[in-house]
């Protein structure tokens, strides 16, 4: 099978279940943006130790999902693939609490860098709050209302980033950057 159709020169493109749209389509910057997320993940996957990879991992599979029912409304192409639920939501929770009990309270804002890893997780978390904004565009204009969890999901995976950049300055020992604001 040829990897190119040329089908995408016009700026059209066919979703998993068959259905064509244009690649301007909220529905695609979704897609996109969850899938840019997904690929940062690995990214930062490959810079960090086994154990917080391993809370990685199973987020990876879970944008998976998500991406595939953003780009699939046919329940035969979904089969038996849930959407994203309560428990998935209650793990990164999870995650942020043990983060949190090990961090020093945080005591002004901070500013993305110090390290290329503590960067790529920074970098993570932004994209991560883009693919937030694109779902939502896209639940909104479609009116979907069975994504409020998914949702919900994107939002607490940038609130785990976040922590993970503070617990990434701990464990490297680089010094968190305080935001001067100049007043």
């Amino acid at each position: 099978m040829a990897i190119y159709t040329k089908n995408g020169d016009g700026g059209f493109t066919r979703l998993a279940d068959g259905k064509g749209l244009s690649k301007s389509d909220v529905r695609m910057d979704a897609i996109g943006d969850i899938d840019e997320l997904n690929c940062h993940l690995g990214a930062l996957i490959c810079q960090i130790d086994k154990e917080l990879a391993s809370n990685l991992q199973p987020i990876q599979s879970s944008l998976f999902v998500l991406g595939a029912h953003v780009a699939s409304d046919s329940k035969e192409y979904l089969g038996n693939m849930k959407l994203i639920s309560l428990q998935d939501i209650v793990a990164i929770e999870e995650m942020i609490d043990e983060i949190d009990a090990k961090l020093a309270p945080m005591r002004f804002f901070i500013l993305p860098g110090g390290h290329p890893t503590i960067a790529a997780a920074q970098i993570a978390r932004t994209v991560c709050r883009r693919a937030e904004r694109s779902l939502i565009r896209w639940v909104q204009v479609e009116e979907k209302e069975d994504y409020a969890t998914a949702i919900a999901y994107v939002n607490r995976l940038s609130d785990y980033l976040f922590m993970l950049c503070r617990y990434l300055h701990q464990s490297l020992d680089i010094p968190e950057i305080p935001w001067n604001s100049g007043k």
